[in-house]
């Protein structure tokens, strides 16, 4: 956008409106940008033919070079919603956060644009139902046609003030001599003017000053002056600069939620939408400091939430996706919750989430998922168990299938071996990078003693336990876990920190201190163990 807007100011004014125009036809999808070998789409309506092609190129332009950095992931809606707020600032407008995840429309019709844009013979009452359909105001309407001070429009829209007898009389006269001047009858239909006689260069609220000077341009503006219901805000915005910046902001973040198509959608991105880190930047700003306070009091009642938190998200992002659906009870037992693999997720896991969605329903009922709250509750508990923070991606939608009969084959066993444990990590666009990385989450996890008692107890013939264990950690197994031990007994799977989130789990890996069959592969075999030794020294 930058680099268009040194080349022409016309980028400015042309983006803008190009947004407008998409927005208000079938939402904003980008359908405006469509090109039809008929000459039957969006764009070859009569109301857009005047669009300039320095906005299509702009959004052009950037969705090139957008492509070549994340191919096949960025809608053009999006780049276009961007791009509006880029121009604003370059003009000297204000910012905002520009919400994102729109998918491109797959509908560009000459036939749907008829009624859906604005006339600039239009009343306030025609305005406002027409920007009503839409879900905006009175006051999002006012808000946005101050874009009109950096708009330029062609004689012929404006022509029957000037040219009708007797002039329009909400026209300023000198004003209307000037236009008279600059659009003569009969004059060539490519000639334009500026919208904003003053500043048509800088976005500002001067727009609103010359209507009250009885230089609107449109009759469409002018009645925003005219009319004694809208008046007090053109007045309010033609004094009071932040006034108009604000409101501005708002109305611009609401047109661009205007028919938006999300999910499965329209076309170009891959799953059901795009998560954000800001996705609840305005629907529920606190949530993320909700979580962390109950996951923090819960931590100080049970250092169990820690592993059992981040146990819980493992297993239910493994089976239906990160979506919640490992927390559904059924009266039935047949459950995600209720398979043999999940019997030992412990309860603070459960509890956590449940009291932290108990809080958020607090103060944004219905509008947080408990998948994202489970999403953030386990960056939380590594923090607070000593490892690294981050931002968090949200948007997740909780799941409606839970099932026990979908667990089997989805999660990893102890005892699988190098290609198993790849093999089930890239069915979920896992390497084994991440395999290895994510195993390392072990360092705070435990375990009951069944699920490894065949190291100690059972390896095989010759070797009742497994060689690749340590000597000494083999004992100290067999005494925590001596044959025909309570199946509830559970022991710790890093020996040397197990409350601290740190590196130490990949360094008892080298020192075949590894608990799982699972574990220990990782060192073993030489295709992981280059990774398990950066890990232990890094």
């Amino acid at each position: 956008v930058s680099t268009k807007f040194t080349q022409t100011f016309v980028t400015i004014p042309a983006t803008l409106r190009l947004f407008f125009h998409d927005c208000f036809v079938e939402g904003c999808d980008a359908s405006v940008l469509i090109s039809s070998s008929s000459g039957d789409a969006e764009k070859d309506a009569k109301d857009n033919l005047s669009l300039a092609g320095d906005g299509f190129d702009t959004v052009i332009k950037a969705k090139q070079a957008v492509e070549t950095q994340c191919p096949g992931v960025v809608s053009c809606a999006d780049i276009l919603a961007l791009a509006a707020r880029e121009v604003v600032v370059l003009a000297g407008g204000p910012t905002w956060e520009v919400e994102l995840g729109r998918r491109d429309g797959l509908i560009s019709q000459t036939s749907r644009v008829t009624g859906n844009l604005p006339q600039p013979e239009f009343n306030l009452d025609q305005l406002n139902t027409l920007f009503a359909r839409n879900n905006l105001t009175q006051l999002d309407m006012i808000a946005l046609s101050g874009a009109h001070t950096l708009g330029f429009s062609h004689c012929d829209r404006f022509s029957s003030r000037i040219y009708s007898s007797p002039i329009d009389p909400t026209l300023d006269s000198s004003y209307a001599q000037q236009l008279m001047d600059a659009c003569p009858q009969n004059v060539d239909p490519s000639i334009a003017i500026n919208m904003d006689p003053e500043t048509p260069r800088t976005f500002d609220n001067v727009y609103y000053q010359n209507l009250i000077g009885g230089k609107g341009l449109f009759s469409s503006d002018q009645v925003l002056n005219t009319d004694p219901d809208s008046e007090p805000t053109v007045s309010d915005f033609a004094t009071n600069p932040g006034n108009f910046n604000a409101a501005f902001i708002t109305a611009m973040r609401k047109l661009g939620r205007v028919g938006v198509k999300t999910g499965n959608e329209g076309e170009i991105r891959k799953g059901k939408g795009q998560l954000s880190e800001t996705f609840y930047r305005t629907s529920c700003p606190k949530v993320e400091s909700i979580v962390r306070k109950v996951v923090t009091e819960k931590i100080n009642q049970t250092f169990v939430t820690i592993p059992a938190t981040l146990r819980l998200f493992f297993h239910d992002c493994f089976v239906e996706g990160c979506d919640a659906s490992v927390l559904i009870s059924s009266p039935n037992g047949d459950a995600e919750k209720d398979a043999p693999d999940n019997l030992s997720l412990a309860g603070d896991g459960f509890d956590t989430v449940i009291k932290a969605k108990t809080e958020v329903e607090k103060s944004c009922p219905r509008v947080v998922s408990c998948a994202d709250i489970l999403t953030i509750a386990t960056r939380d508990i590594i923090e607070l168990a000593g490892g690294p923070s981050f931002k968090v991606e949200l948007g997740r939608r909780d799941g409606l299938i839970s099932k026990a009969s979908r667990v089997t084959g989805n999660l990893p066993d102890p005892n699988f071996n190098l290609t198993q444990l790849n093999t089930m990590f890239a069915k979920n666009n896992l390497t084994q990078t991440d395999m290895i990385a994510l195993s390392g989450a072990h360092t705070v996890g435990f375990s009951h003693c069944s699920r490894f008692a065949n190291r100690l107890y059972s390896f095989s013939p010759s070797s009742p336990v497994d060689p690749d264990l340590d000597p000494t950690y083999a004992q100290q197994l067999m005494q925590a876990c001596p044959q025909n031990v309570d199946p509830r007994i559970a022991i710790n799977m890093d020996p040397a920190t197990p409350q601290t989130f740190d590196n130490l789990y990949f360094q008892n890996l080298v020192t075949k201190k590894g608990l799982f069959t699972s574990d220990e592969v990782l060192f073993t075999n030489k295709a992981s163990q280059a990774t398990v030794i950066d890990f232990a020294n890094n």
